[in-house]
């Protein structure tokens, strides 16, 4: 009788033992001590501010002088991400071809996005605004982030129509 309960216990023992593979136990006096592995993730903000052209002709926006505006992507961390991702869209379409979002108001304008640094891709290459995720070239090695995109309305054709050229870009962060 008591050799077939101390089977049982043992057996019990080893199953609970072959089962806690997640962490070290070392028995000392009674005493029980676990080393545990954490992973806190960094908990971050995003902002971004909004951009205005003010008044532009038509003509200034078919000859390329309307100047570029900067719109900055920050993101404040409490801690350095390991790595993240950012996947843009258009709330009112984008010319494809052209990587260009178009606007609801006048389908005669739209605003091109190029890459201000080389954090994403190729400083002034297109920003391919395609819903798809995209890593940036290096990780961040603080736990504030900027990401810096130059703005320019542009023609989507050959004319341009007067009036409003409003529109907006979703933004998505995924931080991993």
């Amino acid at each position: 009788m008591i050799k077939r309960s101390l089977f049982l216990c043992t057996a019990s023992l080893f199953s609970i033992y072959a089962n806690a593979t997640s962490f070290a136990t070392n028995v000392t006096g009674g005493t029980v001590t676990s080393n545990i592995n954490m992973t806190v993730k960094a908990s971050c903000a995003a902002s971004v501010a909004d951009i205005d052209f003010g008044e532009q002709s038509v003509s200034d926006i078919k000859n390329g002088k309307v100047v570029e505006k900067p719109m900055t992507i920050a993101i404040t961390c409490d801690a350095t991400l390991a790595s993240y991702t950012m996947a843009l869209t258009s709330a009112d379409g984008v010319d494809a071809t052209k990587s260009i979002l178009k606007t609801k108001q006048n389908t005669t304008i739209g605003y091109q996005l190029t890459w201000k640094t080389a954090e994403m891709a190729p400083i002034n290459t297109p920003v391919l605004v395609d819903g798809v995720a995209k890593a940036p070239v290096t990780k961040p090695t603080t736990p504030n982030v900027s990401i810096p995109i130059n703005v320019k309305p542009v023609l989507l054709g050959t004319t341009g129509s007067p009036g409003a050229a409003s529109t907006a870009l979703n933004i998505k962060l995924t931080f991993n």
